[in-house]
């Protein structure tokens, strides 16, 4: 996995949860995903297609994406209702939009499907590697897990 198809996913992850959340993230050790998304974690899922092709998830464990919910909306969430779906998948589109734009800045075009909200027991996982970069903030941890290929 190269730096430079990682490294705009990491600044708009970090940009975005700072900005709307007020949320800054520590980076933890990137590796190879092999366990299976827990059953209750927040995923939104966002397809490469152009110079790039593949699959980013933002895995948000059901505590974390609580308490992104809870700071994107202002006030205590205590379950992941539509509005909750809704306000994680419009950061999905955020750090999506973020994405492009550095990738545009390096001359590389891309375009990013519209996020899909799933929980992790009901994501189908396309059998390929996916490189993970985790993530811990004040509210809890978080991954991007990257499949791509040029």
């Amino acid at each position: 996995m190269k730096a430079e198809h990682v490294n705009p996913f990491i600044i708009s992850v970090c940009k975005i949860m700072k900005d709307m959340c007020m949320l800054d993230l520590k980076i933890g050790k990137p590796s190879m995903r092999q366990e299976p998304y827990p059953a209750d974690a927040s995923l939104i899922k966002l397809g490469l297609v152009g110079d790039l092709t593949g699959e980013v998830l933002l895995n948000l464990d059901q505590q974390t994406a609580l308490g992104v919910v809870s700071k994107m909306m202002m006030t205590p969430v205590d379950a992941i209702d539509t509005i909750g779906e809704s306000a994680i998948s419009e950061l999905g589109n955020m750090v999506a939009g973020n994405a492009a734009t550095v990738f545009a800045n390096n001359n590389i075009l891309i375009d990013i499907t519209p996020p899909s909200y799933c929980l992790g027991g009901a994501y189908q996982d396309s059998g390929n590697p996916v490189f993970r970069i985790p993530f811990h903030s004040e509210v809890g941890n978080l991954t991007i897990d990257i499949f791509v290929q040029e």
